[in-house]
């Protein structure tokens, strides 16, 4: 998806990282090495946050969008639509743009591991959240690991392998059994994958799967456009 906004700085700010797009060209920088001088001057900017909203004061003539209950074709299943997360929604409305009159299952694995389930209307049936790979694997202070190894062993000799790959184990089987069930329910389904650990996942999937590493942000590209 290629969109042409002049003059209009967009940004997607999560927990791990700070991603923007400006007159065509993405960049990005981790939390801990981010800061305003990285960012484009423009006279109007539109962010999405769920991270940390202090990295972004001072900046001028911002915006922090908020989920709304209806988008064209998108309607929100949450009763509050405001407290579905803007990424989520964000990814959600450019996935029916590029993969129109057909459901989706949009996963996005960053931080949060999140699942939304959107049908070929439009209509979002809700999601999931969940603990992303690392932070599952600190979530036990003594075998806390920062391993980005998706090892699907059956069982492990060390301790530190037992963690590895029973977390692997552990993730990947959440996120097949959450295809193989929507996929049974709508056989249109398209499985869309986001997240900077989309790659890693895809790899080890045994269905067929799009990546669309911009998604969120093409997704606010839309939402500055209406």
């Amino acid at each position: 998806m290629t969109l042409h906004l002049d003059n209009i700085l967009l940004i997607d700010a999560g927990n791990t990282a700070v991603k923007w797009l400006f007159k065509g060209e993405h960049d990005s920088a981790l939390i801990s090495d981010f800061s305003l001088d990285l960012l484009p001057n423009s006279e109007r900017i539109l962010i999405s946050c769920v991270g940390d909203k202090s990295l972004l004061e001072g900046l001028d003539n911002a915006v922090f969008i908020q989920s709304p209950a209806q988008f064209g074709q998108f309607v929100s299943a949450y009763k509050t639509p405001q407290t579905l997360g803007e990424d989520r929604f964000l990814a959600m409305i450019a996935s029916i743009e590029r993969y129109p009159n057909q459901s989706r299952l949009i996963i996005d694995a960053g931080s949060a591991l999140t699942f939304d389930l959107v049908l070929a209307n439009g209509k979002h049936q809700g999601g999931l959240i969940m603990p992303g790979l690392g932070v599952l694997r600190r979530s036990f202070a003594q075998f806390a690991s920062e391993s980005k190894q998706l090892t699907l062993k059956e069982t492990a000799n060390n301790t530190q392998h037992a963690w590895e790959y029973g977390t692997a184990q552990m993730f990947m089987s959440v996120i097949e059994q959450q295809i193989q069930t929507h996929l049974a329910q709508y056989g249109d389904l398209q499985v869309i994958l986001t997240g900077g650990d989309a790659k890693i996942i895809a790899y080890r999937l045994k269905y067929p799967t799009v990546i669309e590493p911009h998604l969120v942000l093409d997704g606010l590209a839309l939402y500055a456009q209406a």
